[in-house]
């Protein structure tokens, strides 16, 4: 295939990920061309990733390559999942490139997603660089979600749980993730799981929050089963349907876990929570009173001072 113009292929790759939106199996077969004019391409030897990018991304290019190489087969272990079907990966740094590769489905701050009916997994490589997660932690948490799909041969999953599951095996929450999620959950506007089926929120905070009850969640299953994943999956799988799958795996419905999930995480995280968001009141309470006890301070010495010059002028003369 000749290399494509470059506004072309935007606007073709554009179409096909829209078309993938609505017809996922026939976008899985298609072609999203083989070369863009001034990118590159690089495949696996086995040719089950197919990578794109600027000849500028060399050295990420082949990171992400040396990433898909050693990760992959990890995730796609522990998820069941024997024979890892074809993945393409874009990698840029251009905001209008990226944009029309996710069709805007991703917010603005978002640093790289996967349509997991086309299995196209999209890097913007300024944002990554940018972010507090790194390169590594970024492609195993898309790639857990492109190998989920082809292990439960796309059956639904709610999002909470393939969000919660991709941060576990990408091995992303770390104690500032935690610490964040203290003081959001402290402020009383936790969600229910039922709530997180769909799309999470666009708004930072609101998003913030939700990934972290994901993952709290997604945890709380993997200390009750550390086996479960290839068993659900396999449900999944054979029988089309996320809550049958649960079930059969843990003995209780999705809805009776959300419910005990989130007053196990209202317990742990409010009190704490409401504590650390009192502190700037606390310190500015601190802060009044010290300033109240200096300038209290302050007018009793001048106070002694006023009294003690008087007693001096009312003494009589020494002699």
């Amino acid at each position: 295939m000749r290399p494509l113009a470059a506004k072309t292929f935007l606007f073709a790759l554009a179409a096909f990920l829209a078309a993938a939106s609505a017809a996922a199996s026939a976008a899985a077969g298609a072609e999203l061309g083989e070369l863009v004019e001034g990118y590159r391409i690089r495949r696996s030897s086995d040719r089950t990733y197919i990578l794109q990018y600027p000849p500028r991304l060399e050295p990420m290019a082949r990171e992400i390559e040396a990433l898909l190489e050693r990760s992959a087969s990890e995730i796609a272990g522990e998820l069941g999942l024997e024979t890892i079907a074809p993945i393409r990966v874009y990698l840029t740094d251009e905001d209008r490139t990226y944009r029309e590769l996710h069709g805007g489905r991703i917010p603005e701050w978002g640093a790289a997603f996967s349509a997991v009916g086309a299995q196209v997994l999209g890097i913007h490589a300024a944002r990554v660089s940018a972010g507090p997660r790194g390169m590594r932690a970024v492609v195993r948490h898309e790639l857990s979600h492109l190998l989920f799909a082809q292990r439960v041969g796309g059956t639904a999953a709610p999002t909470w749980f393939m969000e919660g599951l991709a941060m576990i095996q990408a091995g992303e929450w770390r104690f500032a993730d935690e610490w964040n999620f203290m003081l959001l959950a402290g402020r009383g506007r936790l969600p229910y799981l039922e709530e997180l089926s769909g799309p999470f929120p666009r708004r930072s905070e609101d998003a913030a929050l939700a990934y972290g009850l994901s993952y709290r969640a997604v945890t709380a299953l993997l200390a009750e089963a550390p086996d479960f994943l290839p068993t659900l999956t396999a449900f999944m799988r054979d029988r089309g349907d996320f809550e049958d799958a649960f079930l059969m795996t843990f003995g209780v419905t999705p809805y009776d876990f959300a419910s005990r999930q989130y007053v196990s995480v209202h317990e742990r995280y409010r009190t704490p929570g409401v504590i650390l968001n009192a502190a700037p009141y606390w310190f500015a309470a601190a802060v009044m009173l010290v300033a109240a006890y200096v300038a209290r301070r302050a007018r009793t010495r001048r106070r002694l001072r006023e009294m003690e010059e008087r007693e001096t002028e009312g003494a009589p003369p020494a002699g």
